[in-house]
């Protein structure tokens, strides 16, 4: 309750507002110095809107801070988990999926990896390196950008010449793996 010049504002029980009066009349409106969405009447009126028929996990939901009731965002959710490894979508009726990437480069001479901070990684095949046969290097030549390729002793050798801190994507190109930041 607010109390202006003899006349008590009746509680609205609500956290987030502050009564006051004004010209005959009383008003609750929005606190602006009060955290809304810290306290248990937000929290509690958020999951009660995640529960109603016109929710949508890909928009947002809120509640209004003065009569507690749900609005529902047109814009989608983000759902980026910053894991390269993963396709993210959000679908309508269960949320945010994260499929797994395929890293398959259908090439037998390497070994297929994926990294959450870099994406697809291909490293060389020791077990398939040197079966190919040859005569020349040309012989050898796997269309990566990333390799050197060399016939030796009549066996292709593919050597991967990308500099420190970078790897051979699926383009076949040297590129710089991300650090990670603090």
């Amino acid at each position: 309750m607010f109390f202006i010049f003899g006349t008590i504002c009746p509680d609205d029980n609500n956290p987030c507002t502050i009564s006051y009066y004004f010209y005959g009349s009383c008003f609750n409106v929005y606190n602006q110095w009060i955290d809304c969405e810290s306290t248990n009447q937000y929290k509690e009126c958020v999951e009660n809107c995640k529960k109603s028929s016109k929710f949508n996990p890909c928009s947002s939901v809120s509640c209004n801070y003065e009569t507690f009731t749900c609005e529902f965002g047109n814009f989608w959710k983000n759902c980026d988990d910053l894991n390269k490894c993963t396709i993210d979508i959000c679908n309508n009726k269960s949320g945010c999926t994260h499929t797994p990437i395929n890293c398959n480069d259908n090439n037998n001479a390497t070994i297929d990896n994926c990294f959450p901070t870099f994406g697809c990684l291909y490293t060389l095949n020791p077990e398939i390196n040197g079966i190919k046969n040859c005569l020349t290097n040309s012989n050898c030549n796997d269309d990566k950008e990333c390799t050197t390729d060399q016939c030796k002793n009549g066996k292709c050798q593919y050597i991967i010449n990308c500099p420190s801190n970078y790897a051979c994507n699926s383009n076949g190109q040297c590129k710089m793996i991300p650090q990670p930041t603090n």
